[in-house]
């Protein structure tokens, strides 16, 4: 029996050439505008013309875990979308609202040096929730803005000068080896090594990797990396917790990029067995794969869930030049899609729509297997997704804005946050790359982005 071919749905159904009663969404430009809005609804000025976002505009009090000035939920990701924006359209208020929220980082970054969230020593220095994800944003902004270089060495050589002082190990910084942890950090030294010409980076990146390889551990289907404790995240048995933030297929990832930096061959032969161990813990459906998570649920994000998966194999694939990690990428983007997405929510997507765990992360992963292939089936897929997005938001007077569970503390609670993994502005950068993708396959500008360091799509084609 022949594999049925995969056809993607219009969300957007036609009656006579205009949109049935009732089904009309906007242009992704008028979007865009309307959830500027509500990012916008959250700014307060503060010192010296910078200006701070609370997380969620209904609850100016909330505090979220990564707090006020991190790549996740706080300034540093609203100066990323800002300069994305900026490119994409050419106004000049997204710059100064990028340069507004870099000077807010400016000000408070080692205010958050010790922050503990969640109970992983040292994660103030991370990427996702600490030091390691803002100096990303702020090698970009110095690429831009000289001014800025001196806040990207700062935070930088303020992570190698903490090296082995928390985490109980003498090498790395919060003894977990999952992108939660020191993975996270060695892909950020990796890239402002290049981008800053900068070498004692690449040094202690590969430094903290020689460490993580040593720690390689075998089971019955070959080699992984313990990568985060279950513990760390509350729960109270113990569970070789997965996925791209938390265990060997993220550290998978950084192997790769360790090998692609460097040539050594240790780093690339390692994140092939890791790439495999992944693979041998996948169903396979015809040309499909899915991979369960606790509780035997299927998540489609990148942090948990077969987006990362997608990320992860797509980076080996580069290191390695092994054409059958492209193809496993290919097998995942294909799980979500024989799964109705885009249309429907299946168990472990449901109300989760931003870049971490949602279906902002499957539309970057459809767009980035378009970027990397050509197929039309994902740039359609694609499509399809950012009308899905759009369907599932709510808007009015205050603007565009998706009430999302955040998989992240508070679990339990839709929240309609501002920042870049959990809120509109990753949302909302999803959304953008669409549109230029979109605008480039029928011949507009060249696609091009940026790209933060655990990101492996291209950044222009």
């Amino acid at each position: 029996m022949s594999i049925p071919a995969i056809v993607i749905p219009s969300l957007r159904p036609e009656v006579l050439g205009a949109p049935f009663p009732g089904t009309e969404l906007p242009e992704l430009r008028t979007a865009l505008v309307e959830v500027q809005h509500w990012i916008d609804s959250a700014e307060e000025p503060a010192e010296g013309g910078a200006s701070r976002w609370h997380a969620w505009p209904d609850r100016p009090e909330f505090q979220p875990i990564y707090g006020p000035v991190s790549l996740n939920t706080g300034a540093a990701g609203i100066a990323w979308y800002s300069l994305a924006a900026a490119d994409s359209t050419g106004d000049p208020e997204h710059t100064a609202r990028a340069r507004r929220a870099a000077d807010f980082v400016v000000a408070h970054w080692r205010e958050r040096i010790e922050d503990s969230s969640l109970n992983v020593p040292g994660i103030g220095l991370g990427h996702y929730g600490g030091l390691s994800g803002i100096a990303s944003v702020f090698i970009e902004m110095a690429e831009r803005f000289p001014e800025y270089r001196p806040t990207a060495v700062a935070l930088l050589d303020e992570i190698l000068a903490r090296t082995g002082r928390t985490g109980g190990r003498d090498f790395g910084w919060t003894g977990a080896n999952g992108n939660l942890g020191d993975g996270g950090i060695i892909i950020t030294l990796v890239d402002a090594a290049r981008r800053l010409d900068e070498p004692r980076y690449l040094e202690a990146a590969v430094r903290a990797g020689e460490g993580i390889l040593a720690e390689e551990l075998q089971d019955e289907h070959g080699s992984y990396w313990h990568g985060v404790d279950a513990a760390a995240l509350g729960i109270d048995f113990e569970i070789e917790l997965d996925g791209f933030e938390l265990g060997t297929i993220g550290i998978a990832y950084v192997l790769a990029r360790l090998g692609a930096a460097t040539g050594d061959e240790r780093f690339t032969a390692a994140a092939a067995r890791a790439a495999d161990h992944a693979a041998s813990q996948a169903t396979l459906v015809g040309d499909a794969a899915v991979l369960a998570r606790i509780g035997g649920t299927i998540s489609f994000g990148y942090c948990t869930g077969s987006s990362g998966t997608i990320r992860s194999f797509l980076q080996v694939h580069r290191a390695t030049g092994d054409a059958q990690y492209l193809e496993w990428a290919l097998r995942f983007g294909r799980g979500i899609l024989r799964s109705g997405v885009p249309g429907r929510q299946t168990p472990g997507n449901t109300n989760v729509y931003h870049q971490c765990c949602g279906s902002a992360a499957v539309l970057e992963s459809f767009i980035g297997l378009w970027l990397e292939t050509g197929d039309s089936l994902w740039l359609d897929a694609a499509t399809a997704q950012g009308d899905d997005l759009l369907i599932r938001s709510v808007v009015d007077e205050r603007g565009r804005r998706w009430y999302s569970e955040s998989h992240v503390l508070p679990v339990g609670t839709l929240k309609a946050e501002v920042g870049h993994q959990v809120g509109a502005s990753g949302i909302a950068l999803s959304l953008l790359r669409l549109h230029d993708a979109v605008a480039s396959a029928g011949g507009g500008a060249a696609f091009s982005t940026l790209r933060l360091p655990d990101d492996p799509f291209r950044a222009a084609v």
